[in-house]
């Protein structure tokens, strides 16, 4: 089967318990390796992540994310290997990512934009996203 990417927001809703979600982002990665879907974690994605869990830990009064625990988990997927580096392709692909950004209006991100310019290249399969955002984008691969 295919290599799906996680986007952040579904990292995020692994890694943070009471994210509303949480639920939908277990089934989806249980439903995509029972498929026989291999996941793929991309580090601009959770850093992304990373930093997102940052803003509600210190945000949030209440519930908010078991910071130190995520870490460690991301360290564990990091010190494992099980992190694809692509950051450095934003030089590489810096004018189709400015091109992607103007031409969704400012709906994808920097990191969106170059995931919409890798996937075009065959760089990465699927996406699985809950960003409504990529739904825009011609010939897209996402899964939610």
């Amino acid at each position: 089967m295919a290599e799906v990417v996680l986007d952040a927001n579904v990292i995020v809703a692994l890694l943070y318990v009471n994210d509303s979600q949480h639920q939908r982002a277990v089934e989806l990665s249980e439903r995509l390796e029972a498929e026989g879907h291999h996941l793929v974690l991309v580090d601009i994605l959770v850093f992304e992540a990373l930093s997102v869990l940052c803003r509600r830990a210190s945000q949030r009064k209440t519930a908010p994310p078991e910071l130190a625990t995520a870490i460690a988990t991301m360290r564990s997927w990091f010190d494992g290997g099980e992190v694809r580096f692509l950051a450095h392709e934003f030089e590489r692909c810096a004018g189709a990512v400015l091109d992607i950004v103007t031409a969704s209006a400012g709906l994808l991100n920097a990191n969106d934009a170059l995931l919409v310019a890798l996937q075009r290249e065959g760089v990465i399969d699927s996406l699985a996203t809950f960003d409504r955002g990529f739904g825009t984008v011609a010939d897209f691969s996402a899964i939610s």
